[in-house]
């Protein structure tokens, strides 16, 4: 009696797991078209400095498409080199298009040359009116890492005014 009760309740439990899952699934028609997100005014630039040495990754299997450091935005490539980068070398990215009022996001990946302690690099993003950041964010690796790759996000709800500190 007890095996049979047993065998029922783990019956009902995957039974509702099953519903629950089938009923939460999201949809895609839920997600934003690009084409009605309105552009953010001004122009925008990026800059990004590793607490490590990037080199390309030595044991890729292309060689030759082997990046040290890579910067996307919107799907598009906005910075890429195979050379290598010191750590504490800013690399600075100017006039970042498409940037929109809402959520940004920019994929950072980078290769350190000797994997040991842990990996982070500072992302800072500015508007072209302010000489301070608008945002400040951190992508980190735990210790060994053979890749920093993360994603760093900021917003914009209405555009900076000249002087305006946020």
């Amino acid at each position: 009696m007890r095996v049979l009760a047993a065998f029922v309740a783990a019956a009902l439990a995957l039974f509702l797991v099953k519903a629950y899952l089938t009923l939460n699934q999201p949809t895609a028609g839920a997600a934003p078209h690009v084409e009605t997100l309105e552009t953010a005014a001004g122009t925008f630039r990026l800059e990004v400095e590793l607490s490590f040495d990037a080199g390309p990754d030595r044991f890729a299997s292309d060689l030759n498409n082997s990046n040290s450091l890579s910067i996307r935005f919107a799907g598009d490539v906005l910075f890429q080199t195979d050379k290598p980068v010191a750590a504490g070398q800013k690399i600075e990215v100017a006039d970042i298009g498409d940037v929109v009022h809402g959520r940004n996001e920019f994929l950072i990946e980078a290769t350190p040359q000797n994997p040991g302690p842990p990996l982070f690099a500072k992302i800072s993003i500015y508007s072209s009116e302010l000489q301070e950041p608008i945002a400040e964010r951190f992508v980190w690796a735990p210790a060994g890492s053979t890749l920093l790759s993360g994603v760093a996000n900021f917003a914009t709800t209405e555009p900076p005014v000249a002087g305006e500190k946020r």
